[in-house]
């Protein structure tokens, strides 16, 4: 065991998982997988542990997994989970005999599904002649085909990112989910609640036909005990209220409370459990570096240089305020420093928002229209930027940080601060 076994932001957690068995979350997907016609709709924020649910309770090999962001149409939809069977795109039948084309490899685990003969042997690129036969080709059958070879079989069809489909098309997979399930085939899907998972929910063909499971970010004691669990197996004592200093820049996210432990096993160059438990005294200083190193792990430079130049504009220059950092900048500057400011919050009303303002400006502070109006052109930058997945949205005065990466990023990263020096340069 090393330390990439027990701190796992990559994968799916065995040493560190929580089971929070308050919420009964296994138990809600296990009954909901096994009823005949059913199918499990997992609706939770940003790394909140839908997918790390789904791969504990499913096994490996019964697992389907197919990305939503991979979807443009239906069709497609069952053409992924035919290429997970190792499905041939065609089968040639010649002489009574019956031959794949256009796919190699040997027929066996999971393309053992197409050929109830059992398994079979050999290229299925091969091909038979005889001249005196009719030759006839036929090509896959989509649903139809999926449905003959998993329905009320063990095999589950997860639809991971659901929300990432073209509107259109979500509609169009969700009638022909509902067909795939009434024949058998098991299907869970998971998406994020602000991006539309009522196109399975609400749609009014599934009504009576979905098991609603809905995850919300964790609670602080959740994701600390992540910590505590992790580095008392690796033997590393480390004080309780420098783990509870971790969790509050994890926002509620188990895979990014796993990063941040990652980092600082690594700042303090544990790489395997200690032959014997030592204490570790963790800096303010220290752990500042490891938020510092933590935040490399995720990529927001493009987003946050954006939103920091605001729109392109023309005419009279914006107005600059004086900042309590010492820094000065205009209207957008204001808003991101008031969003990394503490508490760390993921979602703000604009009242929230606007007495922010107040806090870091040093006299002078963005009136309230000026504030609305960036705020409305700061959600139209973010969804330029990042039109699958945006991660700031500002909608009926409420602005959400979808993506916890990125307040992480703003609060932790040393990019701002880089920002105005290059500005003031």
């Amino acid at each position: 065991m090393n330390v990439y076994d027990v701190f796992t932001p990559t994968a799916v957690p065995t040493v560190t998982y929580i089971d929070r068995q308050d919420q009964n979350l296994e138990q809600q997907l296990r009954s909901a997988i096994k009823q005949p016609g059913l199918i499990a709709s997992l609706s939770g924020p940003s790394k909140s542990g839908k997918t790390v649910l789904v791969n504990k309770v499913i096994p490996p090999d019964d697992l389907i997994a197919v990305s939503g962001a991979a979807i443009r149409n239906a069709e497609m939809l069952w053409d992924r989970v035919l290429n997970w069977m190792e499905a041939p795109s065609a089968t040639s039948t010649t002489s009574g005999h019956t031959t794949g084309v256009e796919a190699t490899g040997k027929a066996s685990g999971k393309a053992n599904l197409l050929f109830a003969s059992g398994k079979v042997e050999g290229s299925l690129g091969a091909s038979y002649e005889n001249e005196r036969s009719k030759e006839t080709t036929v090509t896959r059958a989509g649903i139809d085909q999926v449905v003959r070879e998993i329905a009320n079989s063990n095999f589950v069809l997860f639809i991971d990112d659901f929300h990432y489909m073209p509107k259109e098309t979500q509609s169009d997979v969700a009638r022909q989910m509902k067909e795939a399930a009434e024949k058998g085939v098991c299907i869970c899907t998971a998406s994020v609640p602000h991006r539309a998972d009522d196109v399975v929910r609400g749609n009014p063909e599934l009504r009576g036909r979905v098991k609603a499971i809905d995850f919300a970010y964790w609670k602080p004691v959740e994701t600390v005990e992540i910590g505590v669990r992790g580095f008392d197996v690796l033997g590393a004592k480390i004080d309780r209220q420098v783990i509870e200093r971790l969790s509050a820049e994890a926002f509620g996210s188990p895979q990014l409370m796993q990063q941040i432990c990652l980092q600082t096993c690594f700042y303090l160059q544990i790489e395997e459990p200690l032959r014997h438990p030592q204490g570790f005294n963790v800096t303010e200083s220290d752990l500042k570096k490891i938020f510092e190193h933590a935040a490399t792990t995720t990529e927001f430079s493009s987003l946050l240089d954006a939103l920091h130049a605001g729109p392109k504009h023309r005419g009279t220059p914006r107005s600059e305020y004086a900042f309590a950092d010492i820094s000065r900048g205009d209207v957008y500057r204001c808003i991101l420093l008031a969003l990394l400011k503490d508490p760390p919050q993921l979602s703000f009303t604009y009242d929230d928002i606007y007495q922010r303002t107040r806090q870091v400006c040093v006299g002078t502070a963005p009136s309230g229209s000026s504030v609305a109006q960036a705020l409305s052109q700061i959600h139209d930058m973010a969804a330029a930027i990042q039109p699958e997945t945006p991660v700031i949205e500002w909608s009926d005065d409420v602005l959400d940080i979808a993506d916890p990466y990125f307040l992480y990023y703003l609060r932790c990263s040393p990019r701002l601060d880089s920002l105005q020096r290059r500005m003031q340069s």
